[in-house]
């Protein structure tokens, strides 16, 4: 059964607040790569078109994904397809550690659109709070699996006021990585994320 999303109701303040919340999440994660200094979501839109939902069940939820018993709770679990227009905007330094650490460090800006996701992922709607993730498929193991399947970027190195880099291939080889890692770190079981309702309603 596939379900009807009213996407025309994610507003502009819908964005702002995912934004913010990836950004408190995003921190450190730049830290065991050398050539990537700060980094930060300059942007975010969640795109015209919805995600694709076909419902496989509907049930008590999973102890073990939700972490404790709930009498209250309910799970449904799904197969999601997103083909869109959503984007991010991102903002970072580029480093270059040699002859010396920190030697030179270029402005970077990179726009991740138009990605394409696909997996089986649950929601759990519990008494104060909503948890989300994927899950492996086909016997993959949570280090195997991405339901990220491609993505679309366009890369600039350096001040635009000046002369600009652009394209490159290992940053964005680079960030996609560090795309994978965020996914499998908060949203391939057995990592959840976990999003308390009082959020949905401030």
């Amino acid at each position: 059964m596939s379900l009807k999303i009213y996407w025309d109701r994610v507003t502009e303040k819908h964005s702002i607040k995912l934004m913010n919340y990836l950004n408190e999440r995003i921190s450190g994660l730049t830290e065991t790569y050398d050539m990537v200094g700060e980094m930060k979501i300059t942007n975010l839109s969640l795109g015209s078109k919805p995600p694709k939902f076909e419902i496989i069940q509907i049930s008590d939820p999973d102890a073990l994904i939700l972490g404790n018993k709930s009498p209250n709770g309910i799970e449904l679990r799904a197969k999601i397809g997103y083909d869109g227009d959503a984007y991010i905007g991102i903002q970072a330094e580029f480093k270059v550690n040699l002859p010396t650490p920190n030697f030179i460090s270029f402005p970077v800006n990179v726009k991740v659109s138009n990605p394409i996701f696909s997996g089986i992922a649950t929601v759990i709607y519990d008494t104060d709070k909503v948890c989300f993730c994927f899950l492996p498929e086909n016997g993959d193991s949570p280090d195997d699996f991405t339901p990220l399947k491609d993505v679309k970027f366009e890369t600039q190195l350096g001040d635009s006021a000046q002369q600009v880099l652009v394209d490159l291939d290992k940053l964005q080889n680079f960030i996609v990585d560090l795309i994978k890692t965020y996914l499998k770190k908060y949203l391939v079981f057995p990592n959840k994320m976990t999003i308390p309702l009082s959020e949905f309603n401030n």
